[in-house]
């Protein structure tokens, strides 16, 4: 089902954009943030760890303004990422990367200027349990939380679903849509309809 789409250099912008749109930046920017990988542990677990040399599951963007992105690039571009991510007395140190934005407040995604979304794209159906992504700034991280009841009147925030299989895939659509998500009270044994980008350094579902 996974396919691998060729990407070209570095990753990241920050737009300030309206919330009731699907909206895309059209210059490559730069923006600081700190390095986070959210992935299953050997319990079946999402763990963080924003210190890591390998991640298997999605890599976020804390950005020094508050929000948070699902980062997306190539493995080598990834690779070259995480070795330029520096940490200093137990501290990741703040990237400044480059690249582009898609989406809105509740699912941000950051890709490198050469992803052409429209390609490389697969329709599918995943079962699995949603789970939210809050970013916590104080402390330079994320904390994935399976909710206990619908999440839209809480702060803006990321999500992702983990299938039955072990797989995580970040969660990217309209507003619309990801409200949706948001609004329904079920978590566990939820089917979601999409299509299915990107690679295995993060992959994407973008429901409808």
């Amino acid at each position: 089902m996974r396919k691998i789409i060729v990407l070209s250099l570095s990753i990241v912008t920050i737009a300030i954009l309206s919330l009731n749109s699907f909206a895309q930046t059209d210059d490559t920017q730069i923006v600081r943030g700190q390095l986070v990988c959210v992935q299953i542990d050997e319990m079946g677990q999402a763990s963080v760890s924003k210190e890591f040399t390998e991640c298997t599951g999605l890599l976020y963007l804390l950005g020094v303004d508050g929000d948070l992105y699902s980062l997306h690039g190539s493995q080598e571009e990834i690779e070259k990422i995480k070795q330029n991510s520096k940490s200093r007395m137990g501290y990741r140190l703040p990237l400044r990367l480059k690249g582009k934005t898609v989406g809105h407040q509740r699912a941000w995604q950051l890709y490198t200027p050469s992803l052409e979304l429209e390609e490389n794209s697969i329709k599918t159906t995943v079962t699995g349990t949603v789970l939210c992504v809050f970013p916590n700034q104080k402390e330079g991280s994320v904390r994935p939380k399976i909710a206990d009841g619908p999440c839209n009147e809480a702060k803006p925030h990321a999500h992702f679903i983990q299938t039955d299989d072990g797989e995580i895939y970040a969660l990217h659509g309209t507003l619309e849509d990801v409200v949706s998500i948001e609004k329904n009270p079920k978590r566990e044994n939820v089917t979601l309809t999409g299509i299915l980008k990107a690679n295995e350094s993060g992959w994407i579902l973008y429901v409808n």
